[in-house]
């Protein structure tokens, strides 16, 4: 593997640790602590031993199709949200192999800023306008992988922890974290056709959520898909597509669902590319994917946006 396609991966792999880049479920607060859109090019690579950093920013723009769980209130079909998100990852791949394959460990910091436009329901049953925004830090995701390399395939097993330490308090208030612990394990593979210079890569995973212990709602099981398509056009640029599917495989439940056992889904397409460069003697890899999403049920609606940068010390 050369050393473009060294950076292309470690992008990926701390992409892939975004604890929440901003999109919404059918979860409580309509958002899921697993980020669609985080997975693209080099999936399944595991980089080759070093520490990397990278710094990650996301734009989540839409508004919600039906009424949702928000605290203890609930936010009507209707409402607007703005979300701007912060991460820095930094992700360690020691120098020893096991099972036959490398390992990888990372963290991922966020800090986010929401702003929401809804019409809201209160616990008394009164309907008011109102507008909440601010910034906070988000849910911190340690993560862990295990990857193999078979000639041009490559692929790996993953499993990451959420933690509920973000912003947070009940009620219609800007809210980063999402007080809901969640355990993501999966799987994700890349394929590189060397003639073509063509590279398919695809993930998929599942999202095992905790009880919200300030409002004692427990959101359902959330499966998740993620896949790229990409060229090498030229030297250190791969352009293409990409996209996620997103579909709440069991309902929510507990005291606080009172909507009910809510189930969402969501599909989503939209152009992707890497860039890797120079900056002095150290390489940087920079990556742009935007997303619109659509046959949305039972969630937000819009549009989602993700850059990275990823060095390596």
């Amino acid at each position: 593997m050369h050393t473009r396609q060294y950076f292309i991966t470690a992008l990926t792999f701390a992409a892939l640790s975004l604890a929440q880049v901003p999109q919404a479920q059918a979860d409580e607060y309509g958002f899921s602590t697993y980020g669609l859109g985080g997975s693209a090019f080099g999936a399944g690579q595991t980089p080759p031993p070093g520490t990397y950093i990278t710094y990650i920013t996301g734009f989540y723009e839409g508004k919600v199709n039906t009424d949702i769980t928000f605290g203890n209130v609930t936010v009507n079909a209707g409402a607007h949200v703005d979300f701007f998100q912060m991460a820095l990852n930094g992700l360690y791949v020691p120098d020893r192999m096991v099972l036959g394959g490398r390992p990888g460990f990372s963290v991922t910091i966020p800090v986010g800023h929401v702003d929401l436009d809804a019409s809201v329901t209160g616990p008394l049953g009164n309907t008011f306008n109102d507008e909440t925004s601010g910034w906070g830090l988000g849910d911190i995701t340690t993560r862990a992988q295990l990857g193999w390399q078979d000639g041009d395939f490559a692929h790996l097993a993953y499993a990451q922890v959420v933690a509920p330490s973000g912003r947070y308090a009940v009620g219609f208030v800007p809210i980063i974290g999402l007080n809901r612990p969640g355990i993501d394990i999966g799987w994700s593979f890349t394929w590189t056709e060397k003639t073509s210079k063509l590279q398919f890569n695809g993930t998929t995973g599942v999202t095992f959520n905790f009880e919200n212990n300030a409002t004692d709602y427990v959101s359902g099981t959330d499966f998740h898909a993620e896949w790229a398509i990409g060229r090498e056009i030229c030297q250190g640029l791969m352009i293409g597509v990409a996209g996620y599917d997103f579909r709440q495989m069991t309902g929510d439940t507990g005291s606080g669902a009172r909507l009910g056992p809510l189930k969402g889904e969501v599909d989503a397409i939209g152009p992707a590319l890497t860039y890797t460069t120079l900056i002095g003697k150290t390489p940087l890899v920079l990556s742009a994917r935007h997303y619109r999403e659509y046959n949305v049920e039972r969630r937000w609606e819009g549009s989602n946006t993700i850059f990275s940068g990823t060095v390596r010390f």
